[in-house]
């Protein structure tokens, strides 16, 4: 009785590509404008014992002048079969 072995042919390589894969969550996605650099934020460090965010001074971050942030947020609700729209404006 004699046996055979047969050689496995080793798969053909795949071509490389040229163009970089981009993922499928990023197919609709477009680029950041990036932000007014003009503007100084104040550097912030957190206080220990307040838990809060501080500027270098150890004001609270929160008496900061406006970051001149302007949201408009619209809500559409259907209760009893009524509809209702409140806008609520916040302006900073």
């Amino acid at each position: 009785m004699t046996f055979t072995a047969e050689r496995a042919v080793p798969p053909a390589p795949r071509p490389i590509r040229t163009t970089p894969i981009r993922p499928f969550g990023l197919t609709r996605a477009v680029p950041v404008a990036l932000p007014d650099t003009t503007k100084v934020s104040p550097l912030l460090t957190l206080c220990p014992d307040r838990q809060i965010s501080v500027t270098a001074d150890g004001t609270p971050f929160i008496h900061e002048p406006s970051m001149g942030t302007a949201l408009t947020t619209v809500q559409e609700t259907r209760e009893d079969h009524q509809p209702d729209t409140s806008i609520e404006n916040d302006t900073d």
